[in-house]
């Protein structure tokens, strides 16, 4: 046996580069193996029902150097409760990332006294667990190097009449919210939150106009989906996010074009933008030109749903992806790669282009790299072949 020639250090560093299948096949071989895979693991995946409770000194004896652990619960099991996430933090006071997923059990007290036992606590992600406002604040408070928070589908986020999440420390770089009926509570976090440079807004109930008011000045990536923002949000990130460079805004139908006008004014730096769905002709060729006259260092443009001609494409486009849109047929597609001559990535799906519009991509664009065309009903399989035939170089798909 060579690997007898190893020492454990050695031999620990091997098992860190297996895949978590590989490494549990390989605590199987021998007590040395056995000891030197659980020395090396840091994340660690557990079935969180009920019963595990009991294990967990064991467990996390066993594995005394994770830094990741996730907990996921079924959603017909009882999960562990609040006696069980005090052993996790009791025994395992290292933890740098945790996830919880359906921990219906887990309240606010218990999220409380697991703050206080587990202070390097650097990420946390929850979804459909049973804590609300009260036990996110003290994580917040307690655990100071905090810098990555996701919350999903709480439903018992708003169980006081005056609860809110505060920024605590005030270290926040990143923070998603997901699916939550009362995520006006997270205003003072927002605000507080001064060092927070990617923010993830989806699916969340209330005016979210007036709480853009107070967005934080470093944000540089911002995601909204499905949430009620108009153009007096979109004026109030462009007065507060000068530095703003990644900006998608999927299906909030109360954006307009003047609202992206008046962001064109502000986020200068804006280097990928996606715009997806129901706008329902509200924003078009007005208010793209102002993105593509304004934001010189676009490099990224996905639309979808929308009606848009080439003329309000910005010339500096490296990747451009337009999906369902009526308006953008050969007479679009031949100009649009015409005038975006640093185009490298071109997608285009469910538009009326034709084998003409193939042509003209056979003969623009020097730098493109790759070409996805879907459900174009009038592409057909000779014009794929021609342009595969004349840009040889380039990754042509046709689906």
């Amino acid at each position: 046996d060579l690997t007898t020639r190893l020492t454990d250090d050695c031999l620990e560093l091997v098992l860190e580069k297996l895949p978590l299948k590989d490494r549990r096949s390989c605590s199987l071989v021998c007590q040395r193996w056995f000891r030197a895979e659980a020395q090396s693991r840091q994340l660690l995946l557990l079935s969180a029902n009920a019963n595990l409770s009991p294990n967990l000194p064991d467990l996390l004896h066993r594995f005394k150097h994770i830094t990741k652990l996730a907990l996921r619960c079924d959603r017909s099991s009882a999960s562990i409760d609040d006696g069980g996430l005090l052993l996790v933090g009791r025994y395992a006071p290292q933890l740098e990332r945790l996830k919880l997923k359906g921990c219906k059990q887990i309240t606010d007290q218990g999220l409380e006294d697991f703050s206080k036992l587990c202070p390097s606590l650097r990420k946390l992600s929850c979804g459909s667990c049973g804590f609300g406002a009260r036990g996110l604040d003290a994580i917040l408070a307690n655990c100071e190097l905090l810098k990555d928070l996701s919350v999903k589908r709480l439903k018992n986020l708003f169980q006081e009449p005056d609860a809110s999440v505060r920024a605590g420390a005030g270290k926040l770089r990143r923070l998603c919210l997901k699916d939550l009926a009362n995520a006006h509570v997270f205003q003072p976090l927002i605000a507080g939150s001064t060092q927070l440079h990617s923010l993830v807004l989806a699916r969340l109930s209330g005016d979210w106009d007036e709480l853009l008011a107070a967005i934080p000045r470093r944000l540089t990536e911002l995601r909204m989906e499905k949430i009620h923002v108009g153009d007096a949000g979109l004026a109030a990130i462009s007065a507060a996010c000068k530095a703003l460079e990644v900006l998608y805004v999927v299906k909030c139908p109360q954006c307009t074009n003047a609202g992206l006008s008046a962001l064109a004014h502000g986020c200068r730096s804006l280097r990928k933008l996606h715009l997806d769905g129901c706008f329902v002709g509200r924003i078009g060729d007005e208010g793209l030109a102002a993105i593509g006259q304004r934001c010189p260092e676009l490099q990224e443009l996905v639309l979808i749903r929308l009606n848009v001609r080439s003329a309000s494409l910005a010339l500096g486009l490296e990747r451009l992806a337009i999906c369902n849109s009526e308006s953008f047929g050969d007479a679009e597609l031949s100009c649009a790669v015409l005038r975006c001559r640093e185009l490298k990535k071109l997608c285009i799906k469910s538009c009326p282009i034709s084998d003409v519009g193939l042509e003209a991509i056979a003969a623009g664009c020097p730098s493109l790299v790759k070409v996805k065309i879907k459900k174009c009903r009038r592409v057909s399989a000779p014009g794929a072949s021609m342009l595969q035939s004349a840009r040889e170089a380039v990754v042509v798909v046709v689906d």
